[in-house]
């Protein structure tokens, strides 16, 4: 199934009611990187204008991937560029995005028929370790950030990079801050020990913008069951990440995309993370597992979407662009999945957390 002729028309018409949330697209890299009409079909791309439309995408988090080989200022700065870059687009394409600053924001852009654009960090060395910088960004138009990314913060630990055992005193300002300002911590990337850190830390929930469930795939990017239930009990969401190794269901990492290696003279941010590998991923199915074992544990409505298009390698066969949408809940009904869980997993239950974090 590589395309949408076999949807369902129960499904199409649910999938078109309901509001549709991606609370992780990394395609601000390809924005800064290629300069290209995003109005149009891009041949190299899982995200542009055309096939948010045809996903029936309602709102998503564009997420500026902040690349650990840049020191805090160079982090900073290339932040600003890509707040710069995603407000010129939506400047071009006044008709199909608008900015989303709050909830209200969104269901006004759904009423509009405009996409919705969220604005998210990956990696909260942008911070540059300044609660004043924290502050001008969400004044900016952030309103979400990857703690980390790959490599550990001064304040706080990565799955792969554990230094201070959790989340430091520092990163337990940073956490308080966010609650402060309305900007919703994102779980996604940080070790075990600082997932627990900054729950005990976040006084409104905080939510995994595109990770998966470590019971099926064993990757570390991955929240154990334990996590997700203690996720949902501060009345957080996991969003269930489409990259193949994190939905695989051979051994952890087969699918596992490796970044490639630029040095600096020919480094190029999309080829590193976006560009697709050619490797075959997993069976779709695997990737509902996921959606399915996440709603058994905690209910549908502590489940949604973080497709993580555009800063994965390789997916699950026939999820090749976010234009592919429909799919998940068609299958989902398949499963024997109600409608009312299906409409939470699509969008609503992003939208109560975003009452709830950043309004």
């Amino acid at each position: 199934m590589s395309d949408l002729s076999h949807i369902s028309d129960r499904a199409q018409r649910l999938h078109d009611s309901a509001i549709v949330i991606d609370t992780h697209i990394d395609t601000i890299t390809h924005l800064l990187w290629h300069d290209h009409e995003f109005n149009e079909r891009l041949a190299d791309s899982r995200v542009d204008i055309p096939l948010l439309r045809e996903g029936g995408i309602d709102a998503a988090f564009f997420a500026i991937w902040v690349d650990d080989k840049y020191d805090q200022n160079e982090a900073l700065q290339y932040t600003l560029r890509g707040i710069d870059v995603m407000f010129r687009t939506i400047d071009k394409y006044p008709d199909d995005l608008a900015i989303a600053l709050t909830s209200a924001d969104v269901e006004q852009a759904k009423r509009e028929g405009k996409v919705a654009v969220l604005l998210s960090i990956e990696g909260g060395r942008a911070f540059s370790d300044d609660l004043g910088v924290l502050r001008q960004l969400y004044r900016l138009g952030i309103r979400s950030t990857t703690l980390c990314w790959g490599n550990a913060t001064s304040w706080i630990d990565s799955c792969n990079d554990e230094p201070h055992g959790g989340l430091t005193d520092f990163g337990r300002a940073i956490v308080s801050e966010m609650n402060q300002v309305g900007m919703i911590p994102d779980i996604s990337h940080v070790s075990d020990k600082a997932f627990y850190d900054v729950l005990d830390a976040s006084i409104r929930p905080v939510f995994a913008s595109h990770s998966s469930c470590r019971d099926l795939t064993p990757a570390r990017r991955n929240m154990t069951d334990e996590m997700i239930s203690a996720l949902a009990e501060k009345s957080g969401v996991i969003n269930i990440n489409f990259g193949a190794g994190f939905v695989t269901r051979e051994p952890a990492n087969v699918h596992l995309a490796h970044l490639n290696d630029w040095d600096n003279k020919d480094y190029d941010g999309w080829e590193r993370i976006g560009v697709a590998d050619g490797e075959i991923g997993p069976p779709l199915d695997a990737l509902i597992d996921h959606f399915e074992h996440a709603i058994d544990l905690v209910g549908a409505e502590h489940v949604g979407i973080g497709t993580d298009f555009d800063g994965v390698k390789s997916l699950p066969v026939g999820m090749d662009h976010i234009g592919l949408m429909p799919i998940v809940t068609d299958l989902l009904l398949k499963r024997g999945r109600s409608e009312a869980e299906i409409t939470e997993v699509l969008g609503e239950s992003n939208m109560r957390l975003f009452r709830e974090a950043m309004d």
